[in-house]
């Protein structure tokens, strides 16, 4: 198979797939597709899919040269649509990429231990527990400077004995934050959401908690912030 009839190949099962996913009729082009496509993975490689479309109709529409076409692709480019029409039709999902124990604290913890394992393991944030062990608000280091400050002596000491971790919760500046995401979730779909949250709100979403279904009341398998998204969807 020549690199022509390879790009030719993945080209035309990217078609398809797009096609299928957003319910294109047959007479829809490819460019067509991709710009109005509702697919997040689409959506974020799109300019590179009308630079390979436009390669794609060079090699179709253009008069062939002793039977060859006269645009053949080089390794590389069909190295890169088989790399598309993979992340396009499997994308990198949330689990397994960002599944992990997390650790919170419950609202009648005491803070001295969460604050300790906060310093210790280098973490900004931490999910507040109920009695039933379901994620009822997030604190953060900015929610803590403002008790800290609210909370400081005359002469610069602060007391955290007996201070539980519901006390801090009044001082939260945005209240429930985050959002519940299902594991099925993809990487790109995973960023959008904090995309469209600083289009929307003008400010960052906190974290994306990752459950089985993305409900709220199931346990938790990992969390997503926007630190640790940006890389992964570069790759």
């Amino acid at each position: 198979m020549s690199n022509a009839e390879e790009f030719l190949q993945y080209y035309n099962l990217i078609d398809q797939f797009i096609k299928n996913n957003d319910g294109y009729d047959t007479y829809v082009n490819f460019s067509q597709k991709v710009k109005s496509s509702k697919n997040k993975v689409v959506l974020k490689f799109k300019d590179e899919l009308l630079s390979l479309g436009a390669l794609r109709n060079a090699i179709v529409h253009n008069p062939k040269i002793k039977g060859d076409p006269i645009a053949e692709p080089h390794v590389e480019t069909v190295n890169k649509i088989k790399s598309l029409y993979l992340k396009i039709t499997n994308p990198k999902k949330v689990i397994p990429t960002f599944q992990f124990q997390i650790l919170g604290a419950k609202e009648e913890d005491f803070i001295n231990s969460i604050l300790i394992e906060m310093k210790k393991r280098s973490f900004s944030q931490f999910p507040v527990f109920n009695e039933n062990e379901k994620v009822v608000e997030l604190i953060n280091t900015n929610t803590i400077a403002r008790w800290l400050s609210e909370n400081m002596e005359d002469n610069g000491t602060i007391l955290t004995e007996n201070v539980r971790v519901k006390d801090l919760i009044p001082l939260i500046e945005f209240k429930q934050n985050y959002k519940f995401i299902s594991r099925q979730t993809s990487v790109y779909e995973a960023y959008d959401l904090f995309i469209e949250q600083i289009i929307r709100k003008k400010r960052n979403l906190d974290v994306l908690f990752i459950t089985n279904t993305g409900k709220k009341n199931e346990d938790l398998l990992g969390l997503v912030t926007i630190e640790d998204i940006a890389p992964v969807i570069k790759n």
